[in-house]
């Protein structure tokens, strides 16, 4: 046995020592340089160097997509080139795996920014700066000019898109060649069928209303068709990328630059997208810095949010005679009558058309590419660089699309296209590399930014005869002019005006936490525009709010000058309670202490054998219990980032917390979601167990029934109910309700319900409270088993009815049980925002948007882990307070059953 046990240890050391020796060849940085046999000569230019890349760049599966790269290998055999893969979560972020391989050091060397994203990217310090090889900010402006670049591709980059990727002077991304063009996207067919010219599309918007109404057709009836309220003139989202092209149509900018003038000291307001800073007088302010803030109200602002609800809610009717569209006001519809040209038009409420779009107003909606395809609208916004894509996507033939700039507001502004451009970047862990690893990292990341690419899509497109969809300067440029004439005039026309700068081309805004905005604009604004409640919506008081909200936290961080301000009081407050905690905290421990007695008989007298036991029980609660708790605390005080440092800054995450009326509505709508749970969740159970108490026969049937749903998972029940939520009239709640107002004396109407701000808390809650009821119902019969049932026969024999009962037997047996299940009950809904989640998104407005949705946004939406981890904190320590209160009650509850 001892011979035995001796060679085990052996063993167990020699692989030890193995796993000691062998363990740095198979590291990240040694497998990221090719592996165990190259790693000793990583500093060496003979090893071969594998090179990770994101799919968008290299899919093996896809060669004629990538053939430049594959001939690349061929040449250059020191070069291995392999697609990244990462985890995969379905229905999950797309970039959720990227981040967590950044974190783990596992990422690929180049990968993908997108054009509103790589400030974040850069902020949080995922990305490599690129200027060992384009060159350096060596006057210290913080940007890299033409001049200083040592990269020739430096200067071929347009001035904006050079700005985007640049920080204090780093580089960190090439824009790709794949520019995405946004743009009003049209079936030809359809508007030659209204009696339009698809070659000379709408210029002002009020050329555009005009082909809407004639695009729309209330008439036109599909048979099969389950949902068809006839021809619409275009699909409208309620997204905030969208939205954004219309505000700079009517001269707006999202995002504004402020500069100010050295020599005066005035500030000066800039589009987002200016490069030059010229002021009247010539002077140019290229040299300060920006200060970046949210202009969403701004005239141009308003008139897009007008346009989005004309384009919804707008009456207007149809010469029977003439075939003319004519709009209405409110004032003639309620006249019946208007006057054209000194004739009288007479017309009842039914001939009457509301609005010229198809809204979405439900994720059952299906897709407006659908829509178009299958005729139901004629028009949408969309991306029109690939309309053989599109077509695909769409299911109609790509031939039969085509589109055209928004239009602009009047004849004195200029149409725009919106252009997203995105960015190849090299991982920060590519500093772990060696530099004959990075300088070839920096050769593929040239190559996959090139023009081969490009060109090589554009070639195979004419081989195959899809010359028509090819951007006619790509025609041009690759000396396929022949095939001009496949591409529409108009459309040819339209890349010429975009070049000679009569088509304006803006792009999303990359300044701040662009996507958190763009769902904020969606709850707060958009959708509550196209919900069927918004005809009456104050788009412009929501447009004022949210950008208040954006610049005071949600899109823009607050300036240190305002900080500074509120910091000496909140070391105050912060001193004041930590005193207040500390006391607290001894006289609990002081009331908790009891002295030590003799051990009793049956008694552990052995000390160190308890904690033994329970030594692996501590480690694990500790490791992930209270390690996250203290982490947590520390990232409250930090500027934390994913990669790179993260530097503390003292109170200011709270500061802005407390200055943030957002975050407080949120705590006062996490308030109200917990008594609405409570109420309708909480004491559902208690009735019915009572009631199923009282059945006569069936018992065992009734329960299984009402138990069946706890069986299932809490996703699908969810999904079902914004099934059922479904606001057209074909929703399933809705065909109840329209079966309802059959009965006299009802009228309710059609709900939009999740999208209803009055319905839309209550709607969240009912999913929660069916599902629940079973198994809590049951837990409460088993304390009603308890009960004699003499004391019932004897109530009965005194005349005592159901209520009394209830008052005085079964509720003061239920009271201790409903108690402790209130306090558990309390603090789960407190922290639950499950269903808020999957249904409604925080939405619509706020008006569901409970404190632990807000810190899910802050913390994976905007990756600010620092303020998230902050507004934990408070939720806890009123989670905290709440149920010190409820224990106490608790306690005082049990004591007095005790004394009886």
């Amino acid at each position: 046995m001892s011979s035995s046990r001796l060679d085990l240890r052996k063993l167990s050391l020699l692989l030890f020592i193995l796993a000691f020796v062998l363990a740095p060849l198979f590291s990240p940085q040694a497998v990221a340089s090719g592996g165990p046999k190259h790693a000793a000569n990583q500093n060496g230019e003979d090893h071969q160097t594998r090179i990770q890349l994101v799919s968008n760049f290299f899919n093996p599966n896809r060669p004629e997509s990538f053939r430049h790269l594959i001939e690349m290998m061929r040449d250059r055999p020191e070069i291995q080139l392999e697609m990244w893969s990462g985890l995969s979560l379905p229905g999950g972020s797309s970039r959720a795996p990227i981040i967590m391989s950044i974190a783990g050091e596992t990422s690929p060397d180049i990968m993908e920014s997108w054009f509103h994203i790589i400030r974040s990217d850069i902020n949080q310090g995922f990305l490599y700066p690129l200027n060992e090889w384009i060159g350096d900010d060596k006057d210290g402006d913080g940007y890299i000019s033409v001049e200083e670049a040592k990269w020739e591709g430096w200067k071929d980059l347009p001035e904006l898109w050079r700005r985007v990727a640049t920080v204090d002077g780093k580089v960190y991304g090439i824009p790709q060649v794949n520019k995405q063009t946004m743009g009003v996207l049209f079936r030809t067919d359809l508007v030659r069928n209204a009696g339009l010219d698809p070659n000379k599309p709408p210029q002002t918007w009020d050329e555009f209303y005009e082909w809407c109404m004639r695009l729309s057709d209330p008439g036109v009836v599909v048979p099969g068709r389950v949902y068809n309220a006839g021809q619409r003139a275009i699909a409208m989202v309620p997204y905030g990328f969208t939205w954004i092209p219309w505000m700079q149509a009517a001269g707006g900018s999202p995002i504004v630059q402020v500069k100010r003038d050295p020599a005066t000291g005035e500030e000066h307001i800039f589009d987002l997208n200016e490069t030059e800073f010229l002021l009247p007088n010539g002077k140019s302010l290229v040299k300060e810095r920006s200060e970046f803030r949210a202009s969403f109200d701004s005239p141009g602002g308003m008139a897009a949010a007008a346009l989005y609800h004309k384009l919804r809610w707008s009456p207007w009717i149809v010469d029977k005679e003439t075939g003319q569209v004519i709009p209405l006001t409110a004032e003639q519809v309620k006249a019946g009558f208007i006057e054209i040209d000194g004739k009288k038009l007479t017309f009842t409420p039914e001939e009457v058309m509301q609005g010229v779009s198809r809204a979405q107003s439900g994720s059952r909606d299906v897709s407006p590419l659908e829509l178009l395809g299958r005729g139901d609208v004629a028009m949408m916004t969309w991306f029109v660089t690939d309309l053989l894509q599109v077509g695909t996507a769409a299911g109609v033939n790509p031939d039969l699309l085509s589109w055209f700039p928004f239009p602009s507001i009047n004849a004195e502004t200029p149409r725009v296209v919106q252009v997203q451009c995105h960015y190849a970047t090299l991982s920060t862990n590519v500093r772990l590399r060696s530099q004959v690893d990075r300088d070839r990292i920096w050769e593929v990341l040239q190559s996959v930014t090139d023009t081969q690419a490009r060109d090589q899509i554009v070639e195979r497109m004419v081989i195959s005869g899809l010359s028509r969809f090819v951007s006619p300067r790509d025609l041009e440029r690759l000396g396929y002019s022949d095939y001009l004439r496949d591409v529409p005039a108009v459309l040819q026309q339209t890349f010429t005006d975009i070049e000679d700068g009569k088509i304006k081309s803006y792009t999303e805004p990359y300044q701040g936490f662009w996507m958190t905005m763009d769902g904020a604009l969606n709850r707060e604004v958009l959708s509550l525009i196209l919900a069927q409640t918004g005809e009456h919506f104050d788009y412009e008081k929501a447009l004022r709010d949210i950008t208040v909200k954006a610049n005071s936290g949600i899109m823009f961080a607050r300036s240190e000058t305002e900080l500074d301000k509120y910091r000496t009081p909140a070391r105050i407050i912060f001193g004041v309670l930590a005193v207040v905690i500390v006391v607290g905290m001894f006289f609990i421990i002081k009331s908790m202490y009891r002295r030590k007695g003799a051990p009793g008989r049956g008694m552990v007298t052995k000390a160190w054998l308890p904690w033994l036991l329970l030594l692996p029980a501590l480690l694990l609660i500790g490791l992930w219990g209270y390690y996250p708790l203290f982490r947590g605390m520390v990232m409250a005080f930090q500027d934390y980032r994913i990669a790179g440092d993260s530097t503390f800054v003292g109170l200011d995450n709270f500061i802005a917390l407390a200055l943030d009326g957002s975050f407080w509505r949120s705590l006062g709508t996490t308030v109200y979601f917990v008594f609405l749970t409570m109420l309708l969740s909480f004491t559902t159970p208690i009735i019915l167990a009572i009631l199923l108490s009282e059945v006569p026969r069936g018992k065992i049937f009734f329960r299984t029934i009402f138990f069946l749903p706890q069986v299932t998972s809490g996703l699908v029940i969810a999904l079902l109910w914004k099934m059922m939520y479904d606001p057209r009239p074909t929703g399933i709640f809705n065909q109840v309700v329209a079966l309802l107002d059959k009965l006299p004396f009802i009228d309710i109407g059609t709900q939009s319900w999740l999208l209803d701000p009055k319905l839309a808390m209550v709607c969240v809650v009912l999913p929660t409270a069916w599902a629940t009821a079973g198994i809590q119902s049951l837990i409460y019969l088993a304390a009603l088993k308890s009960v004699p049932e003499d004391l019932y026969e004897a109530c009965e024999i005194d005349s005592g009815g159901i209520w009394v009962k209830l008052r005085h037997i079964t509720m003061p047996v239920l009271l201790p049980l409903i108690i402790i299940n209130f306090v558990g009950a309390f603090i789960g809904t407190f922290q639950n925002m499950g269903n808020i989640f999957l249904l409604t998104f925080g939405g619509p407005g706020e008006t569901t948007m409970v404190a632990g949705m807000r810190i899910w946004i802050e913390a994976y939406g905007n990756l600010r882990f620092s303020i998230a981890t902050s507004m934990a904190w408070v939720l806890g320590a009123c989670l905290i307070g709440f149920t010190f209160v409820q224990i106490q009650f608790l306690k005082r509850i049990e004591f007095r059953k005790s004394d009886e």
